[in-house]
This record gives structure tokens, C-alpha cells and sequence, in this order.
């Protein structure tokens, strides 16, 4: 009874700044911000949201190509050892639900994922 009080002060407590989105390739759902399109990476060969004004990027620090807007820099997160794509702004937070740590865009808040049941930061 306890973890579904703290469940639906965690829920509640959250702002809705994300959208849930079928990914139809995939068959997955995603947490991203509103405005969000469907987008393709025909160097990774994959179908995933992103800004509306984001565009290929060659990453050399990951030997990867990024769909991503073209002011997102390179941040190093020193935790899980890996070069991330992500806003200028964004801050280095943990997921409480998972205990993995990722960049998080200005005004990403965690948002609870019903169709996987998790806790995710919107992307």
C-alpha cells in the first residue's frame, strides 16, 4: 500500500512537459517533448523522434551518426563512461527509478512511461 502512495505523489508531483508516442517502426513507445517528429537515420538505419529541427551530425567522439538540432554539443558523462548528443544547457541527472545517469534538457522532468511502466526523462 506504501508504493502506491509514493507512486502517486512521484506521479502526481510530475509537470506534463512529455508526450508519449507510438514509434511505429519499432512498435515502442517514447518519451519526448512536445512537437517531437518521427525521424530517420539512414546511417544508423533507425526510426527515432527529435526535435523538429534536427538534422545528421557526425559524431567522431562516438563514431556515430546523430539526428540531432545543430546548436546540441558533445558532453562527456563520466558515470556511464560515454559521449552524449545533447543540449548545451542540459544538466547530468540520475534516474531514480533505474539508477542510470544521462544529460536532461532544460525543463525535462522524469515522466512515468505507462506502456513500459517506467520512469524516463523526455528527449
Amino acid at each position: 500500500m506504501m508504493k502506491y502512495f509514493v507512486f502517486l505523489f512521484i506521479a502526481l508531483s510530475l509537470d506534463v512537459l512529455a508526450e508519449q508516442k507510438l514509434n511505429p517502426v519499432t512498435g515502442k513507445f517514447e518519451t519526448v517533448m512536445p512537437g517531437s517528429q518521427l525521424k530517420y537515420n539512414p546511417m544508423e538505419n533507425e526510426w527515432k523522434y527529435a526535435p523538429p529541427n534536427s538534422q545528421l551530425q557526425y559524431n567522431p567522439l562516438t563514431d556515430r551518426f546523430d539526428m540531432a538540432p545543430k546548436e546540441y554539443v558533445n558532453k562527456y558523462n563520466a558515470i556511464e563512461g560515454q559521449w552524449e548528443k545533447t543540449h548545451p544547457d542540459a544538466k547530468l541527472k540520475m534516474n531514480p527509478t533505474t539508477g542510470d545517469f544521462q544529460y536532461v534538457p532544460p525543463g525535462s522532468k522524469l515522466e512515468f512511461n505507462p506502456y513500459s511502466s517506467e520512469f524516463e526523462y523526455t528527449q
